[in-house]
């Protein structure tokens, strides 16, 4: 047959034609397998460090600015929350040292949105225990402001379900990768990606021991396997982790592969998503970044290389302990600790954290930053979060205090007032610029569910009473503090022909309040009366200016006493544009993107917008201050008299819901606290939501609520009749009043 097709070839040469055929079919398959493989290879390695998940990160603190906090023990708080170390000796970055006056800090280097910045050895001084100024102590020079690195408050895991932070080489410790070289592959800058002497070892082993008990692998042929293969064992398998890793090795250069390695290498798993890096691995189990970990975590972390389930901290601790200690004694054998650190380092605790406790589960908090994310994103055309880092207005410090305040007080509330049911929702802002500190979605904050703050619409009851007189001191000509309103039974006819006949919460009548006081004891009549005197149209507006969407306003009589359904969101809105003096900033958690390679794709630039009269905003403030001295919130100013606390307390009909609105010199905080099938609580806002914020101040003891008093608010002195007297012996009272028409004397 083949001497039909080549008739005057010899009978030699084609069998010699058809054996280096047979030879060279299988090396160009090799070759050509080797060739796919390299593409996966070169396409796997380039995902990896640009695919990671989400990034979400609390707010940057500048220490020493005007708007963040001074006092020194608020300080501590920041610092101690932004998972800094109080020491008695500063060794690493993120150890801080107190003294009477002073903090010595080493804040770490951190990739802010603007700038990556180093570490830097800084001093606090204090005066009075308020802080005065910053030295930076490498060169001694004056900082204007410190700023914190933030903490990872949430990771948005990628579509396969694993976890890592991708950092560079050089910026891991090098006694990690020595520990890691000498524990796992001693020879790695000397071999080919493979080593066939200690592939040999483990065969021999596993064949006298009738299963596999060793692996031989080095570190390479670990990552390829972490990163292509399969668990299941198979010479086919082993043969292809073989030949990648050889591959490996001629495309990149060791420190590449040992990069590669240190961030990919699993870790274990937390609440179903894998764990992969030293980095991440450090941030879960230790709350630090792998740079600050000491010789015994490193070691405990190298340890969890041969089998991250078997010897998990959080599951096994013995045998983590124990699988750690192995990883010293490697060490000391290498030279790399002596044997006195050695006896001293196997009697080191696990010093680890538990799950939860480094990432704050915020649900609430982290909805509404994915709900902006997805306006924001969508208007920026992209189609994932995957690698993007985001920075948030998130404030630990003021989480935590709230968060433990709920879990104290709504329990109490619910045995004292048999309600196994009662909700709550808590908004936390910053006064001036409507930054979201902290959000709270239901009585069990850390779970995941119906988000009350953002999604349930309530009667506001009192809370819209700030809103009307605010309208009227807005018109100085017409009303000031010592106007009269009457405060007489009323009876108005309805749309539907019938009789509304409100009444005060006494069921008394005084026949006429003045203004300040009608605000200050929350009294119904006279403020229906003054809402029906300015129109609804007014008072409407003047909702509008103060951040309320139109469409959710549907003015009758009624509302001026409360039956204006709203959010507790947008309650916090309306009180953030009044706590702020009049101006308007729309409420927002994400300050800023960047994305994998740090590029700026969004900044948030507050649009600041003057919408109420700085003079009407100053006397409305005053008199919710009142509150906190002889009004519905007298009984905080027990404990807070010298903090001139504005607070406004609102109950709804039937007692269905208890609100508060509460504002210092930093933050507005609005409560909600009721029952989701809108039944009665029996609870009053002094009753309810107040308990709950006079608790959250007992822990964050705020600083003093100052204003600077606008152009034309002058104090006047008036009698018991409200008139204007210059008179020593008549002087009642002495309030505050717009000047607008510039007189002199006001007697």
């Amino acid at each position: 047959m083949i001497r039909m097709f080549f008739p005057k070839i010899k009978l030699k040469k084609i069998i010699k034609y058809c054996i280096i055929l047979l030879m060279v079919i299988p090396i160009v398959c090799v070759l050509a397998y080797g060739i796919n493989l390299d593409m996966q290879i070169r396409k796997m390695v380039s995902k990896q460090s640009v695919d990671l998940p989400m990034r979400i990160y609390s707010r940057i603190v500048f220490l020493g600015r005007d708007n963040e906090p001074k006092k020194k023990n608020n300080i501590v708080k920041i610092l101690l929350a932004n998972n800094y170390r109080e020491v008695t000796n500063i060794e690493r970055d993120g150890d801080f040292i107190i003294t009477n006056n002073t903090i010595e800090i080493r804040r770490r280097q951190f990739n802010f949105p603007h700038s990556n910045e180093p570490a830097i050895h800084a001093l606090l001084i204090f005066r009075e225990n308020m802080l005065y100024s910053i030295y930076n102590l490498a060169n001694g020079q004056l900082l204007p402001s410190l700023k914190i690195d933030p903490i990872l408050i949430y990771i948005l895991h990628s579509p396969n379900g694993e976890q890592r932070l991708f950092i560079p080489r050089r910026d891991f410790p090098n006694t990690l990768v020595s520990m890691l070289l000498a524990t796992e592959d001693n020879n790695f800058y000397h071999h080919g990606g493979i080593q066939l002497s200690a592939m040999a070892r483990a065969m021999m082993a596993n064949i006298q021991a009738g299963k596999i008990v060793q692996g031989g692998s080095t570190l390479t042929q670990q990552l390829v396997r972490n990163l292509f293969l399969t668990k299941k064992r198979t010479v086919i398998r082993k043969l292809k982790e073989i030949y990648m890793a050889l591959i490996m090795n001629v495309r990149y250069s060791k420190e590449n592969i040992l990069e590669l390695y240190l961030n990919e290498v699993y870790l274990g798993q937390n609440n179903g998503h894998s764990i992969h890096g030293f980095p991440l691995a450090s941030l879960y189990y230790f709350g630090r970044p792998v740079n600050e970990l000491n010789v015994t975590q490193q070691a405990l972390l190298i340890g969890m290389v041969k089998g991250a389930s078997i010897y998990n901290p959080w599951h096994h601790p013995q045998l983590a302990i124990q699988r750690r200690n192995l990883v010293l004694s490697i060490l000391k054998k290498h030279g790399i600790i002596n044997k006195f650190q050695y006896q001293k380092f196997i009697y080191s605790p696990l010093e680890i954290k538990l799950p939860g406790q480094i990432m704050p589960l915020v649900p609430a908090f982290i909805q509404k930053v994915t709900s902006e994310l997805n306006k924001i994103l969508f208007h920026l055309d992209r189609k994932n979060f995957l690698g993007i880092r985001i920075f948030t207005t998130f404030d630990p410090v003021s989480q935590q205090n709230i968060e433990e305040t709920i879990l104290e007080e709504i329990p109490k509330l619910r045995k004292k007032n048999n309600l196994p049911d009662l909700e709550t929702a808590v908004v936390i802002v910053d006064r001036m610029n409507g930054e979201i500190r902290a959000l709270i979605g239901s009585s069990l904050p850390k779970f995941p569910g119906y988000n009350r703050a953002l999604q349930s619409r309530r009667s506001i009851g009192s809370l819209v009473k700030p809103a009307i007189y605010l309208a009227a001191l807005s018109t100085p000509e017409l009303y000031k503090l010592n106007s009269w309103l009457d405060d007489n039974p009323i009876a108005l006819q309805l749309s539907n022909k019938k009789i509304w006949r409100p009444r005060n919460y006494d069921h008394k009548f005084v026949g006429k309040i003045m203004l300040l006081d009608a605000l200050v004891h929350s009294i119904n009549i006279p403020t229906l009366n003054l809402g029906l005197a300015l129109g609804l149209d007014k008072v409407n507006e003047t909702l509008w200016n103060l951040g309320i969407d139109q469409q959710r306003l549907n003015m009758l009589p009624s509302s001026l006493l409360g039956s204006v359904n709203l959010t507790p969101l947008e309650v916090t809105q309306m009180y953030q544009t009044l706590g702020s003096g009049g101006i308007k900033s729309q409420l927002y958690t994400v300050q800023s993107i960047l994305t994998p390679e740090g590029k700026i794709i969004y900044q948030k630039n507050p649009n600041l917008q003057r919408v109420i009269a700085p003079q009407a905003a100053y006397l409305t403030l005053y008199s919710m201050q009142q509150t906190v001295l002889r009004g519905t919130a007298s009984t905080l100013g027990k404990n807070f008299f010298n903090a001139k606390i504005a607070v406004k307390t609102g109950t709804t009909n039937q007692l269905r819901d208890s609100w508060l609105a509460g504002i210092d010199s930093q933050e507005i905080v609005v409560i909600w606290v009721g029952r989701d099938n809108n039944a009665s609580t029996q609870l009053y806002g002094s009753t309810g939501a107040l308990k709950i914020y006079q608790h959250y101040l007992l822990q964050r003891r705020p600083e003093p609520l100052l204003f600077s008093i606008p152009q034309d608010i002058i104090q006047v002195n008036i009698d018991h009749l409200g008139n204007f007297t210059c008179n020593a012996d008549h002087i009642w009272r002495t309030i505050p009043i717009w000047n607008n028409t510039h007189i002199s004397h006001w007697c």
